[in-house]
């Protein structure tokens, strides 16, 4: 807690000497600080107990020319200790605006989505999925985004100057050891170059189509996660090799947004083509998509008084809504992934609100329901109880995450 505090307390510093000494209109500084309890009930034990903050500094360009942000975020955890940077470098941008073209130019994150939390279109940063992450969101990059205002279209560019993947799940690792003896685990992929050829650049047209929101977007880059697959050695003793390669992808994606009198509606398809690996044609496991998929949202909402409720049905191709990879023979087929995913919230007064979300795997019944109060101590702090149960048989996707069962108190501060 400690460093939190003098973390804090430097940065708030340097971002108010930095205010002086830009010229601007406004300056704006915000932000939060939380501290969360998670408790593995299954368990009996906590599984967490980490304080979090961010901070952020906006700034007008004198005369309305546009914007400078800057932010900062970390926290600690006391029983996983090394989960969790003390300070991170967050987003820090430049807004310039010009006659007809908005210009932003630095490290950010680019949403292009429609659906709520499952964006097959947010192509650009990496995102991680997370069943404690209380604001899950993708990984900020070095980007230059230019939008043009037409008469009858918005279009918008977008050049990646640096790819940043993720890395190779441990679990991953330590569950396929288990299953396959002597399995040494995945190489490091080699680094991609950072030349013109491979950089990562995107594309949208955005219109209004009879009162609907509508987005035609493309992605030429890099799957975040790298391809895995794994090679039977000839020999008189088996041996397995794993490989691991990152794997160039093209998609292009369709959103739209609109309503039908007071149920709003929204939909997300992303065609995802991977350029093909041909080691991994022959491969005796593979973990990753080595041809065409398809992803999609639908959703739906309805507020009735205070009560609002909301759905989603998911579909992926590709298989798992929750695991970048699946495990597959040469010549087998993927079995889809089919998800309905349900939220509804009440608000009770303004000091009181439940709500509940829950996602269902339409192909073995199993689901997670994660129920959750709030109380709003005062305008800027909110006190949350909550908690996620997984449901399931054995083997079943949620119903393998029953071990996890938790609970969660937090507190958050905004300000």
């Amino acid at each position: 807690m400690k460093k939190i505090i003098v973390a804090i307390l430097g940065i708030v510093s340097l971002l108010l000497i930095w205010g002086n000494i830009c010229l601007a209109e406004e300056i704006e500084l915000g932000g939060d600080i939380s501290h969360n309890l998670f408790y593995l009930s299954r368990e009996g034990e906590l599984s967490q107990n980490i304080t979090q903050y961010g901070l952020f500094l906006k700034k007008n360009i004198r005369g309305g020319k546009g914007k400078v942000y800057l932010s900062f975020k970390g926290g600690h955890d006391s029983i996983r200790k090394d989960s969790i940077e003390p300070v991170k470098f967050d987003e820090a941008y430049v807004d310039i605006y010009l006659k007809n073209t908005d210009l932003r130019v630095g490290r950010q994150v680019v949403s292009w989505g429609t659906a709520d939390g499952i964006n097959p279109t947010n192509y650009i940063n990496p995102r991680e999925l997370s069943l404690t992450e209380t604001e899950p969101g993708g990984k900020p990059l070095a980007i230059l985004k230019a939008t043009y205002y037409g008469k009858k279209a918005d279009m918008t560019g977008v050049i990646v100057f640096d790819f940043e993947p993720l890395e190779i799940p441990e679990e991953l690792e330590i569950a396929i050891g288990q299953l396959i003896p002597g399995f040494g685990g995945f190489p490091s992929p080699a680094e991609i170059e950072n030349t013109l050829e491979n950089m990562e650049f995107a594309l949208k047209v955005e219109k209004r189509i009879a009162d609907w929101d509508t987005k035609l977007s493309y992605f030429h880059g890099w799957e975040d996660y790298p391809a895995l697959w794994i090679e039977l050695q000839p020999g008189l003793i088996l041996q397995f090799e794993g490989k691991a390669q990152y794997q160039q992808i093209d998609k292009v994606g369709l959103a739209t947004a609109g309503s039908l009198k007071k149920v709003g509606l929204w939909s997300e398809i992303a065609y995802v083509m991977p350029r093909e690996i041909e080691e991994m044609r022959n491969a005796f496991i593979s973990f990753s998509m080595n041809k065409p998929y398809l992803q999609a949202v639908l959703g739906a909402d309805y507020t009735l008084g205070k009560i609002y409720v909301e759905g989603q049905y998911i579909y992926y191709q590709n298989g798992s809504l929750l695991s970048p990879y699946n495990q597959y023979e040469t010549g087998e087929d993927i079995t889809a992934g089919n998800y309905l995913m349900v939220q509804s919230s009440y608000g009770i007064n303004q000091v009181h609100s439940l709500r509940l979300a829950g996602i269902v795997n339409l192909q073995d019944s199993s689901y997670t329901l994660m129920p959750q109060y709030t109380y709003a101590i005062n305008e800027v702090t909110d006190l949350s109880l909550g908690a996620a149960l997984f449901l399931g048989e054995a083997g079943t996707e949620f119903g393998m995450l029953k071990i996890i069962d938790f609970i969660n108190l937090g507190i958050k501060i905004s300000f």
